[in-house]
C-alpha cells in the first residue's frame, strides 16, 4: 500500500476508536502522515464516513427508497444508496447488518445478517446470459463454487496467448463500458498498453452504482472471482502487476466477499508472484470507499485512493496516461469487468452476435421495488424498455405506471411514450435518453413531482465534489429557492440549465436536465 492510500482508513480508524475527531486528533494525524492540519481536515469535510457517527444506523435515501417513504425523511444519517433497490426502503446498521423485512412488516424494527436474506432476484432475457450466468443459479462467492463453474478457465488460457491478443478479441467484440458512457473497451485498454511506463495499474470501480442500481453489488457479493478474473485480464493485457477494486462503504458484505475472494486465490496460487504458474505477476487489494457518491467518477475515485478529496480531476491527460500516482490506468466498472472472461470464452463473434449493431452484447437492468417482479434483469442490447417492463410484470400491487427514472440521478425521465425505445447506447441517445447504470425506478400514480424534484436537488447539493463553481455553488442556490418557495419553474429552469453547460463532468451535465424533465411534471406548481 502507498503512504498516501493508508490516510483515509487511519483517519477512519481513529474515529472509531475516539467517537469523535477533536483538534488533538487532528494534528496528531497530520504529524503522522507529514501533512498539514487543513489537509486533514479537508479529508474529514468531504467524507461523510469522517465526520458522521460511525455507530448511526445508515438510511438509504436512494430515490426507490425515498418514493417508498413517500418523500419523507426519517431521522438518521442518509446514504445514497445502499443497493438493495428491490426492497425498499432500507437501512444498514454499522456492524452491517441489513433492515429486516419481515421484521418491518411486523410493525417492528430489526435487522439481521444480509448472508441471511433473500437473494436479489435474477432473470435473463437473453437468449445466452453473460453477465447473469452464475449468479441467477445462486451464490458462487467461494473457490470451489467458483471454479465448478468455469471461472478463471479464461485466465488460464489467455496466459497462453499475449497481451495484445487479449486487447485484439475486446476490440473484435465491440465491448463497450457498462457505466453509461459506453466507451469501447478495447480501445481504452490498447491506449493504456502502449503509454510508455515503468508501472501501470489495472482498477475496478465498484463504487459507480447509481441510486436505483444494484448489479455491481450482486456481483462482488455473489461473484467476487469473476471480478477478480476479469481484473486479472485487464492487467496481463496492459501489463500492470497491481490490481485495486474500490467499494463502495454501503456495501459491506461485498468488501468482506472480495477479501475472502482474493486470499483465497492468492492461497492456490491464481494470483500472486506467479498467477496460474506463469512469469505474470498480480497483487491485487480492495479499498473502501468513505462515503461519497461522486467518487463513483474515475478521476474522483483515483484521488480517494491516493488518499486526497474525491474531487473530479481535468482531463485531458486521461487516466489512461496520467492515472492513480500518475501512472497509465485502466478503470472499468463491474458489470463491463465480468464481462470480459466471457468474450474470452465464447470468442468475440459469439459475442458480437448479441445485440445490435453498435451496442453489442447483454445489458443488466436493474427494476426496483415499484415493480410487480423486482430484480436484476439481464437482455440484450436492442430489447425496449417495454418488454422489460412487462417482463417484470408492470407496476406492482395493482398501481399504474406514470413512467420510470431511468439511469439514476444523471439518467432521465422517460414517458410511457418512449417505453417502445431500444436499449442501446446510440438508440437512446437518439431520443435524448441516458442509459447510465441501467437502473430502473418506478413512477406511480400518485407520484409528488415536487417532491422528486426536491430529493434530487437534494442529492446534487450533498453529493457535489466542489470541484467546480457551477455544480457546487449552483445546486446549493436551487435548494435555496426550493426551500424558500418563492421563485418561479422558469428560473429553476435556467439554473439548472446554467449548471448543465458549464459543469466539468457527467455529475454536472446530466443531474440538470433530469431536474428539468421532473419539474415539467410538476404541472407549473413551485417545487
Amino acid at each position: 500500500m502507498h503512504v498516501q492510500q493508508a490516510i483515509l482508513p487511519a483517519i477512519k480508524a481513529r474515529l472509531i476508536q475516539d467517537g469523535s475527531l477533536d483538534e488533538k486528533a487532528l494534528q496528531e494525524l497530520a504529524l503522522e502522515f507529514n501533512v498539514s492540519g487543513a489537509h486533514i481536515r479537508g479529508l474529514v469535510s468531504f467524507y461523510d464516513d469522517l465526520h458522521q457517527d460511525p455507530n448511526a444506523v445508515r438510511i438509504c435515501e436512494g430515490t426507490s427508497c425515498r418514493l417508498a417513504r413517500q418523500g419523507k425523511r426519517d431521522l438518521g444519517r442518509h446514504v445514497y444508496c445502499l443497493g438493495r433497490c428491490y426492497e425498499a426502503p432500507n437501512a444498514l446498521a454499522a456492524n452491517g447488518q441489513i433492515l429486516d423485512r419481515t421484521v418491518l412488516a411486523n410493525g417492528h424494527d430489526g435487522f439481521r445478517d444480509p448472508e441471511e436474506a433473500p437473494p436479489c432476484p435474477v432473470f435473463c432475457l437473453a437468449s445466452t446470459p453473460a453477465v447473469t450466468r452464475r449468479i441467477m443459479n445462486g451464490d458462487h462467492a467461494t473457490l470451489k463454487q467458483a471454479l465448478n463453474a468455469e471461472v478463471y478457465t479464461a485466465l488460464k488460457r489467455s496466459l497462453q496467448s499475449t497481451p495484445s491478443q487479449i486487447i485484439d478479441q475486446l476490440s473484435q467484440a465491440d465491448l463497450r463500458g457498462r457505466g453509461g458512457a459506453g466507451f469501447r473497451v478495447g480501445q481504452k485498454w490498447a491506449a493504456c498498453a502502449a503509454f510508455r511506463s515503468d508501472k501501470r495499474f489495472a482498477v475496478v470501480n465498484g463504487d459507480e452504482g447509481d441510486p436505483g442500481s444494484f448489479v455491481d453489488r450482486v456481483l462482488m457479493e455473489q461473484d467476487p472471482h469473476a471480478v477478480l478474473e476479469g481484473l486479472a485480464l485487464c492487467a496481463y493485457a496492459i501489463g500492470a502487476h497491481h490490481g485495486l477494486i474500490y467499494v463502495r462503504s454501503e456495501y459491506p458484505l461485498a468488501r468482506i466477499r472480495l477479501e475472502q475472494a482474493i486470499l483465497e486465490a492468492q492461497q492456490a496460487g491464481i494470483l500472486g508472484d506467479s498467477v496460474m504458474g506463469s512469469e505474470f505477476s498480480l497483487q491485487v487489494e480492495v479499498v473502501s470507499g468513505m462515503g461519497s457518491y461522486v467518487c463513483g467518477e474515475e478521476t474522483a475515485m483515483l484521488q480517494s485512493i491516493e488518499g486526497q478529496r474525491g474531487e473530479v480531476r481535468l482531463r485531458p491527460p486521461y487516466p489512461t496516461e496520467c492515472g492513480l500516482f500518475g501512472k497509465p490506468t485502466v478503470v472499468n466498472n463491474v458489470e463491463t469487468i465480468i464481462v470480459v472472461p466471457q468474450i474470452i470464452l465464447w470468442g468475440a463473434d459469439r459475442f458480437s452476435s448479441l445485440g445490435t449493431e453498435t451496442s453489442k452484447g447483454t445489458k443488466a437492468m436493474c427494476l426496483n421495488h415499484g415493480f410487480a417482479r423486482p430484480g436484476i434483469y439481464e437482455v440484450e442490447f436492442g430489447t425496449t424498455l417495454q418488454e422489460v417492463i412487462d417482463a417484470a410484470g408492470g407496476a406492482r400491487a395493482g398501481r399504474s405506471l406514470e413512467g420510470v427514472l431511468l439511469g439514476g440521478p444523471m439518467g432521465s425521465l422517460v414517458e410511457k411514450s418512449d417505453f417502445d425505445v431500444p436499449i442501446g447506447f446510440e438508440s437512446m441517445q437518439k431520443r435524448g435518453i441516458q442509459l447510465g447504470h441501467g437502473g430502473v425506478v418506478a413512477l406511480l400514480d400518485g407520484t409528488d413531482y415536487e417532491a422528486l424534484f426536491h430529493h434530487l436537488v437534494q442529492f446534487m447539493a450533498a453529493e457535489s465534489c466542489g470541484k467546480c463553481m457551477p455544480c457546487s455553488l449552483g445546486s446549493r442556490r436551487l435548494l435555496s429557492w426550493i426551500e424558500k418557495g418563492k421563485i418561479a419553474p422558469l428560473a429553476l429552469k435556467e439554473q439548472a440549465l446554467w449548471i448543465s453547460k458549464s459543469s466539468l463532468c457527467a455529475f454536472g451535465q446530466l443531474i440538470p436536465q433530469n431536474l428539468v424533465q421532473v419539474l415539467d411534471r410538476v404541472g407549473g406548481h413551485h417545487a
